[in-house]
């Protein structure tokens, strides 16, 4: 009856068949990622602006056409067409409010170590932000010295901000990535997140179950986290060094019951059902005209060969080239087996999960005999209704997309 869409966005870009309101009788979105900021990091200039408008755009075609409602971690990700609203619907594991408890059972001394970061070694999760603001906190300004502060994570930009850390001569050590419940991790009183990357940031959550102190800007990504008691918020980055001092001189508070809860995953599963459901008397978004005009533009461009054009514009490179997989749909669809001499055998064709939509769709087409050779047809989800027009017509573009693909 009820279909629940992670990352509507995402799950969506490429599908090619039907649409998700036809088949279920209410179809929720959770959308928990900024593309368009990432398409701003990744490509930076005109680039960068150019993509990010396009993201924009697609992210709204494919949520007028495969959702009722659309539910949004924060306030950082921006409206799309149809009914949307902000709510949490994510919570923590219960692992981590276990570690809270404890920790108010022994307020005094449970906590035994200093502040942290925790967080994929990537300069965009924050790890910028937080070097130049300690950089900034100093003898030359009149500060008192900071404890040492300990970074958690690994990933592209770990060498790099290492070099940073002792360019810079700030008092961080720093770790490689490590799961947030490890009992090494039970002791840090202060979780300090200079990030603004995140929709909303699972770490800081986490932070929070286990009764710490969170040091966090305060910013649209971190809404949901200021009704909590050891939520620090800050405005001015300048900030940061004299609030960790602040922060260390006291331990945090015990969690309450309702903060408790409100972490957990129970919680956040009635958040989701009260969000989920079309306010009374509300047309469902497939009935609206505008919505299904979207399903038809977008089953369009998933069509070949403006299909792999797209996906080539936007930068996806294909395994196969885009002749391989097109000889490959011909071969299939005018019943070609293969040659004669066996080098190329039975061709298994699978569901590609989509189905509908006036024709089927392939899913992977593999060649078994004497070559053994694995071809990936379904990754340009070739329509094989009548098959010997559209083929034909999509042969006609054989050369200019074999020298786009490649």
């Amino acid at each position: 009856d009820v279909a629940i869409l992670e990352e509507p966005e995402h799950l969506n870009w490429y599908h090619h068949g039907s649409r998700w309101p036809e088949l279920y009788r209410h179809v929720v979105g959770v959308a928990h990622t900024n593309y368009l900021q990432y398409s701003r990091l990744q490509y930076p200039g005109l680039e960068g602006q150019l993509k990010e408008r396009w993201m924009e755009l697609l992210n709204a075609v494919v949520c007028a056409a495969y959702t009722d409602v659309v539910v949004k971690l924060s306030p950082t990700l921006v409206d799309v067409p149809g009914h949307n609203l902000v709510c949490n619907v994510h919570g923590v594991r219960g692992e981590f409010l276990a570690v809270g408890a404890q920790a108010a059972r022994n307020a005094g001394s449970f906590f035994d170590r200093g502040a942290y970061f925790l967080g994929k070694a990537l300069w965009t999760k924050g790890y910028r932000e937080l070097l130049d603001a300690l950089a900034a906190h100093g003898p030359a300004g009149g500060d008192a010295p900071l404890p040492p502060l300990h970074t958690f994570g690994s990933g592209p930009d770990e060498d790099a901000i290492r070099s940073e850390v002792e360019r810079l001569g700030v008092d961080v050590v720093t770790h490689e990535g490590i799961d947030h419940a490890h009992p090494s991790m039970h002791g840090y009183s202060l979780f300090v997140n200079p990030s603004t990357s995140d929709v909303l940031c699972t770490a800081t959550a986490e932070a929070l179950a286990m009764g710490k102190k969170v040091l966090i800007p305060d910013h649209p990504s971190n809404l949901f986290f200021k009704q909590f008691s050891n939520a620090i918020l800050y405005d001015d980055p300048a900030q940061l060094g004299s609030l960790i001092s602040e922060a260390l001189a006291t331990p945090p508070a015990a969690m309450t019951k309702m903060e408790q809860y409100a972490l957990s995953w129970e919680a956040a599963t009635e958040r989701l059902l009260d969000a989920a459901a079309l306010p009374a008397g509300t047309r469902r978004p497939k009935e609206r005209p505008l919505h299904s005009l979207a399903y038809g533009v977008h089953y369009t461009m998933g069509t070949q060969p403006l299909c792999d054009v797209l996906r080539v514009a936007s930068g996806v490179r294909p395994v196969f080239s885009v002749e391989e997989r097109l000889r490959a749909a011909v071969g299939l669809a005018t019943g070609d087996r293969g040659d004669s001499d066996g080098e190329k055998g039975v061709v298994e064709v699978g569901s590609s999960g989509g189905g509908g939509g006036g024709g089927e769709e392939m899913g992977t087409a593999t060649t078994v005999g004497g070559g053994g050779t694995a071809m990936a047809v379904g990754a340009a989800w070739f329509e094989v209704t009548g098959p010997r027009k559209n083929l034909r017509m999509a042969a006609r573009f054989l050369p200019f997309l074999s020298r786009i693909g490649q």
